[in-house]
């Protein structure tokens, strides 16, 4: 250990210099208060004994020009002093002096403090070290957080939402959101939406928004299916996400005209359908796992489809919504925020349902990320893409036989029409044809082969029955093949179905739903061919749907 002795008597120097040798420490003295300051730099001194009464700078003016020197190591600084009037005493401290020597030196309590004083020096030192490698590593957070920040900034200049019919509410827990909102327009005037909501909160879910938003955006530009992007959004996220996380997800694409929604739930909270009543017309509840789990192999990318009438709203939030809680830690649950949001409904007031939110909380610190978004199913009167109109000249015919194998697996349609896409002047069509396509081969599967009641949806809780039903009998299908069989005529740019099963049963159901049927439950999947199609017939005594398409004709 260094010692400093800064004392103008020299019988003083002597005596310390001695004492201090002997307890094996080094010893450098100074006559005055300047001599001291020029040499600390170069000596860097542990422990500095003061004396209080010298001429040139005194023991006062001095210690707190020593202690600046120190920086932010502490510098224990004994007094010498023979005064004991508690002013004097008092005034040292003030100084900055941290205790008090007394002439005549007692060697025991001299050694005593100055082993003290090394060891609090000790602690210091080893303070300052770890404050540097906080410093280090917070400096070095703070340059990654501001990496992610400029490559989320980057990868969400697309994110477009100022549009007349939507609104959404973004409260994240922390400066990075483990929520995801996203929504663009389409090529054909549609709208596509995504509310996603990774495991946790802050820095690692965020950066799961990267690959998710990147594809999503590349997606929606070129037109593609809902299908086609949660399939790769998972395919990516199963690379990407450690085993603990994952996204959970409601995709959705709303029609230029404002007439159909098509959607994917993924262990998000029921969507609503609210009415112009203020009303819950329906609940789009979640039908697959979250993104990020399943292989690709058993990921299930089927969609759903839905005709919502004129002034009906969607309402999807993440789980942040109903998991919030209030001073008397009750949370808001399901049935609350529901109360909340047909309080508003009726007046479509989203900023007093966000309101109430917040008058719920009443300022309780919140613990995980929060997101709503209300949709206006209305024309979206978004720009349409003038089409590729050059359809190819080649006739085409496509026969495809789907074992039960195929038909318990993955979306089988997804796959064909993206291999039809890749003609020339198809690809344009690729959604409503995976619309039509995908709705014609379920109408096959549930009502010809597995022979289904589309009358149980109309029922309470029909819609859960009914699939349940439908799980159950797939199965145990066995010996099942359902042909497409697919004809391309250029004289007329007509694209033909023909879709059967080796199923004795028919489409007998279908065949006599009035227009009025239609617009139940069990006729929608009917009418949503039939305002894509140009034609639709059943053939074979009803066992056969046969569909055409006209490739000339606008999109919807």
């Amino acid at each position: 250990m260094k010692v400093l002795i800064v004392d103008d008597q020299p019988a003083n120097q002597v005596m310390l210099s001695g004492l201090i040798k002997r307890f094996g420490h080094q010893v450098t003295c100074a006559d005055n208060g300047i001599e001291a300051i020029d040499i600390f730099a170069n000596l860097a001194p542990d422990v500095v004994l003061l004396d209080v009464m010298m001429p040139v700078l005194d023991g006062f003016q001095t210690a707190p020009r020593l202690k600046a020197l120190s920086g932010d190591v502490h510098l224990p600084i004994l007094f010498i002093t023979a005064l004991d009037d508690q002013e004097t005493l008092l005034k040292c401290l003030e100084a900055g002096g941290d205790d008090f020597i007394s002439v005549p030196f007692e060697p025991v309590v001299l050694q005593a403090k100055l082993n003290a004083h090394a060891r609090v020096r000790e602690l210091s030192y080893s303070l300052k070290g770890k404050n540097e490698t906080l410093a280090y590593h917070s400096n070095r957070m703070e340059r990654e957080q501001n990496v992610v920040r400029h490559m989320l900034a980057n990868a969400l200049q697309e994110n477009e939402t100022e549009y007349p019919f939507l609104k959404t509410y973004l409260a994240p827990a922390s400066e990075f959101n483990g929520d995801l909102v996203l929504s663009k327009a389409g090529p054909l005037g549609n709208f596509y939406l995504f509310v996603g909501d990774f495991t946790g909160h802050g820095l690692a879910p965020a950066t799961g928004a990267l690959p998710v938003a990147q594809t999503f955006f590349d997606s929606a530009e070129k037109g593609l299916s809902i299908a086609n992007m949660v399939e790769e959004f998972n395919r990516k996220l199963v690379k990407l996400l450690p085993d603990d996380m994952f996204c959970a997800a409601f995709v959705a694409e709303l029609s230029a005209n404002g007439e159909r929604l098509t959607y994917w739930n993924g262990g998000i909270p029921d969507a609503l359908l609210i009415n112009e009543a203020g009303a819950v017309e329906k609940r789009l509840v979640p039908e697959h796992m979250a993104l990020g789990i399943l292989s690709p192999e058993e990921f299930s990318s089927q969609v759903s489809h839905c005709f919502v009438e004129k002034n009906t709203r969607l309402i999807t939030y993440t789980d942040g919504v109903v998991e919030m809680t209030n001073k008397a830690d009750e949370r808001l649950s399901e049935r609350g925020f529901e109360a909340l949001l047909l309080r508003y409904a009726r007046e479509r007031d989203f900023e007093g349902l966000v309101g109430s939110f917040q008058t719920f909380q009443q300022g309780q610190e919140q613990f995980d990320d929060i997101s709503l978004v209300c949709l206006d199913c209305e024309t979206t009167n978004l720009p349409v893409n003038q089409p590729d109109t050059n359809v190819t000249h080649l006739p085409f015919r496509l026969v495809v036989y789907l074992k039960e194998n195929e038909i318990k697996g993955r979306d089988p349609i997804i796959k064909l029409v993206d291999s039809l896409s890749h003609l020339e002047g198809i690809r344009a069509h690729k959604t409503t044809l995976y619309l039509l396509l995908a709705e014609a081969f379920n109408n096959t599967l549930e009502h010809s082969v597995l022979q289904l009641d589309s009358g149980i949806k109309e029922t309470g809780h029909g819609f859960d029955e009914y699939y349940r039903t439908r799980e159950a009998r797939l199965a145990v299908l066995e010996g099942v093949e359902i042909e497409i069989d697919i004809e391309y005529k250029p004289d007329n740019h007509l694209l033909s179905f023909s879709i059967s099963s080796n199923s004795e049963n028919g489409f007998s159901e279908y065949q006599q739903v009035s227009e009025d049927d239609e617009q139940q439950a069990f006729g929608r999947g009917l009418q949503l061919i039939r305002n894509f199609s140009s034609h639709v017939e059943w053939r074979d005594d009803g066992r056969r749907l046969y569909i055409e398409y006209d490739l000339s004709r606008p999109h919807a």
